[in-house]
């Protein structure tokens, strides 16, 4: 009786201390970021082509002068969802949209660990997991710039929480904000989830619609110019990228050919993961497909920064819930890489050495553990797959 009554009061404490733990780090963080010089930049790059848009000017001919010339690179239904946010007061702005990122960090670990076979200690999971997912750098560089990467994640991850004959919509108005999404077709296509392929398109046209509505010259500029110049994102050989063609830029000597090399490798990156996808349908297990999936799109989009890997941060808090050897040894990998925040500056190419150059890359082949290993790694039958909803 003694030791359970101890069991029963650690079970108590643990996940009070966990949130008291998570909670120190939420602090500290906006801490972080009121020292920070120009923290949020990309919410001020969004706040002020929208504001330019809306005066009469061109969304994608704003720059922002203290973001090294960046300007607007999302698609213009973006531009509409982001619209009450340049309305706002700036600091109102930020603080909403930082109290936003939080809420949605915190929802989308709450939707895993309930997707997920574990039934004890689950709030003692939530809090553990945001504490890890806050100190990634991943997160971390979402969290400072003001991105909308995770808001775009989440929408993908919660869609299968739509009732069926909606499920696809969200990753359709995901998609009109980001286009990376997209890589969502295929799967369920080659699945033969037919009605959420379909729904997906509908709602990715519908919503690209309503932006002509608002915004019909920059919708014209987008779709016929913007789109194919993927210089404005940044440039491919960066060492900030983290995909498979920054990669190969990286890699290569200077002058190769990079678009060949990296179709092929994409190809068949691809056919890897949506085979993965396709398993876990199989097994009826939806999220992890839907990690699978994000986390391809990490790996084939010419440009993937830091905050695109949320998806990677994701699947490693899927692989501790699901335990086991295997998972258990993949998530402290990819934890690893994502706290090493050096790893991700931006190097001149004469600065980098040998063990640096391994650094570097580690982040951008982080995603072949991933797609290599599946979400239910070690899986020795369908009886321990964690429970989610019929498609």
């Amino acid at each position: 009786m003694r030791a359970a009554a101890t069991s029963g009061a650690r079970a108590r404490v643990l996940p009070l201390a966990l949130a008291a733990l998570a909670l120190t780090v939420v602090a500290a963080l906006v801490v972080l970021l009121t020292k920070t010089g120009s923290p949020l930049g990309d919410l001020d790059i969004y706040r002020g082509a929208i504001n330019t848009a809306l005066a009469g000017g061109d969304l994608y001919g704003y720059m922002y002068a203290a973001g090294h010339g960046l300007g607007f690179t999302y698609p213009p239904f973006a531009a509409v969802v982001l619209m009450p946010f340049a309305l706002l007061d700036s600091l109102v702005a930020k603080v909403i949209w930082t109290v936003l990122t939080f809420a949605v960090t915190l929802a989308c670990i709450v939707l895993l660990v309930r997707t997920s076979a574990r039934a004890a200690n689950r709030a003692s999971w939530v809090a553990g997991l945001a504490v890890l997912v806050m100190v990634s750098y991943p997160f971390l560089h979402n969290l400072i710039v003001g991105q909308v990467s995770l808001f775009v994640v989440a929408l993908a991850l919660c869609d299968q929480l739509l009732p069926r004959r909606w499920q696809g919509s969200l990753v359709g108005i995901a998609a009109a904000i980001k286009l990376t999404p997209l890589v969502f077709v295929p799967y369920y296509l080659l699945t033969r989830q037919w009605r959420q392929a379909a729904v997906c398109i509908g709602a990715f046209a519908a919503a690209s619609g309503l932006a002509w509505l608002f915004l019909p010259g920059a919708s014209l500029s987008y779709w016929t110019e913007k789109l194919w110049q993927t210089g404005r994102v940044g440039s491919t050989d960066s060492t900030m990228n983290k995909s498979l063609l920054g990669l190969l830029a990286r890699l290569l000597p200077d002058g190769a050919a990079t678009t060949l090399p990296w179709l092929a490798l994409a190809a068949a990156v691809a056919v890897l993961a949506y085979w993965r996808a396709a398993r876990h349908v199989r097994d009826g297990n939806l999220l992890a497909a839907t990690l699978v999936v994000g986390s391809l799109s990490v790996a084939v989009s010419p440009i993937s920064w830091p905050h695109h890997q949320l998806w990677l941060v994701f699947a490693a808090c899927w692989y501790l819930l699901w335990g086991g050897r295997t998972a258990t040894w993949l998530a402290v990998a990819l934890f690893a890489i994502f706290m090493g925040y050096g790893w991700f500056d931006e190097y001149p190419a004469n600065t980098i050495g040998p063990l640096l150059g391994v650094g570097l890359e580690l982040p951008s082949l982080a995603v072949l553990l991933v797609l290599g290993f599946g979400m239910t790694p070690g899986a020795r039958s369908l009886s321990h797959a964690p429970a989610v909803a019929d498609d």
